[in-house]
């Protein structure tokens, strides 16, 4: 798929997976060691945002440059990095 699919996927306002991290994140978090993390794919930054809030140093990547918008929106909104 192109960027420009994920782009129009996620210029809506809403989250298209909504603003809570996955499931399976949530119960596993416990398990990543403090530090730094790497968030492949990561949309609109739900998983990153969470994983900044639990105190890791998150790195998030995406082809989307709309849902990286919104990823930074949602830090903002947080209030992480």
């Amino acid at each position: 798929m192109s960027s420009q699919f994920w782009d129009d996927r996620y210029r809506a306002d809403e989250y298209a997976y909504g603003r809570q991290p996955n499931a399976f994140l949530r119960e596993e978090a416990r398990r990543i060691p403090p530090g730094r993390v790497l968030c492949l794919a990561e949309g609109e930054g739900r998983n990153a945002v969470f994983l900044a809030g639990l105190g890791h140093q998150v790195t998030a990547v995406d082809f989307s440059v709309e849902g990286l918008r919104k990823a930074e929106r949602l830090a903002l909104e947080q209030n992480v990095e």
